[in-house]
């Protein structure tokens, strides 16, 4: 595979350079100086405050908290939040995210932890790269969100393949967020991401694997008119009928 460039915005600081040069050698990719950089292909841009983008022609995706902020403050308004709701947490869970995409519902979630961890897993390398060293750089001005960040690990796997490799009971609560087979365009958040995303259908096997590895629950997103709610018989399915997007709950007994 050819490797892949990384840069700065321009004018860089001394800062974004030594983060650029060290960031290739730490993922084995190519520095080059922006002003000798013509290319239209996928690169990589160190940005001055030192978080990272993805660029390829007029196209750029970058880590941002997005939609976080507002599920946050609806749910100190009024407790109500599908997904934290289901997940009922203690604070001290160990909790897998098999598809961590932007991180938006991974800080919601370890919001909630004070001294649980989430460990989230992005099988893109581009969205991986600028989330997993953005999301502790990003500038947060509310200080939940920058907490919530330092609970948080990034890894670089396909869950299908991570989640087949693990011991039984390996984690509290196991969350799976895949791409909708219905996507929701009217979603701005996820739009940026969709051209780098890994698409793979979830299974049935998928899900038993889950349960395996889980010690409490399963928690499952999906779109109402996606297949798994016809393939898999969940334990309990809650959800928004406006928004068409449920979460399918299994309890390990």
């Amino acid at each position: 595979m050819e490797k892949l460039i990384i840069t700065t915005s321009h004018k860089p600081s001394k800062e974004q350079l030594q983060r650029a040069k060290q960031l290739a050698k730490k993922y084995g990719l190519i520095y080059k100086n922006r002003r000798h950089l013509k290319t239209g292909n996928i690169f990589f841009v160190v940005e001055k405050n030192l978080t990272v983008k993805v660029k390829k022609n007029d196209f750029e995706f970058f880590f941002h908290p997005s939609i976080v902020k507002i599920r946050m403050k609806n749910f100190v308004s009024d407790k109500k939040d599908y997904l934290l709701n289901n997940l009922e947490l203690k604070g001290n869970e160990i909790i897998l995210d098999l598809t961590f995409g932007l991180g938006s519902e991974a800080l919601l979630i370890a919001s909630q932890l004070d001294n649980g961890k989430l460990i989230g897993l992005e099988g893109s390398f581009p969205i991986y790269f600028v989330v997993k060293e953005s999301i502790n750089y990003y500038p947060y001005k509310i200080k939940w969100l920058k907490e919530a960040s330092n609970k948080i690990e990034v890894i670089n796997d396909n869950y299908k393949h991570f989640i087949r490799n693990q011991k039984d009971k390996s984690y509290d609560i196991i969350y799976c967020d895949p791409m909708f087979e219905n996507p929701v365009f009217e979603s701005s958040a996820l739009n940026p991401l969709r051209k780098f995303a890994v698409y793979e259908t979830l299974e049935p096997s998928d899900i038993e694997e889950m349960k395996r590895v889980a010690k409490s629950k399963v928690i499952v997103k999906a779109h109402v008119k996606d297949s798994i709610w016809n393939k898999y018989k969940f334990d309990k399915i809650d959800g928004s009928k406006n928004s068409g997007v449920f979460y399918g709950v299994i309890y390990i007994k």
